[in-house]
């Protein structure tokens, strides 16, 4: 009984040290928005991208769904890479918590960008 009760209480202590966080899941914690910018470009209308990490650990490989991704004005490639239908976000360096990492586009309709992997470094 005693080695159940010490079990319990080393599970317990790692769950609560080691923290949720450490595997932050990604469609939770790499968050996307977009807006409009107002700006137009070869006709198309201008959209930025704000993705910000809300996971206490840094992410870095932060890579997100491309397949169809067309734009009239691309982003700086120090900041979104395109690697066929995945794009990958500041060349794979980490994304640290509360940081946003921003990008312009202009395509119409805007592009559904989706997150779908990254690493987490805690």
């Amino acid at each position: 009984m005693a080695y159940l009760k010490i079990f319990s209480l080393i599970l317990l202590f790692g769950l609560v040290f080691k923290g949720s966080d450490a595997y932050c899941s990604i469609a939770q914690n790499i968050i996307v928005k977009q807006s409009r910018t107002g700006n137009w470009a070869h006709g198309m209308p201008e959209w930025k991208v704000t993705i910000t990490n809300q996971c206490s650990c840094p992410q870095s490989q932060v890579e997100l769904k491309c397949d169809g991704f067309q734009t009239y004005k691309y982003a700086d490639q120090s900041i979104l890479n395109f690697f066929g239908n995945v794009c990958l976000l500041k060349n794979g360096q980490p994304i640290f918590p509360s940081e946003t990492v921003e990008f312009l586009y202009a395509w119409d309709p805007p592009y559904p960008f989706q997150p779908i992997s990254s690493k987490g470094i805690c």
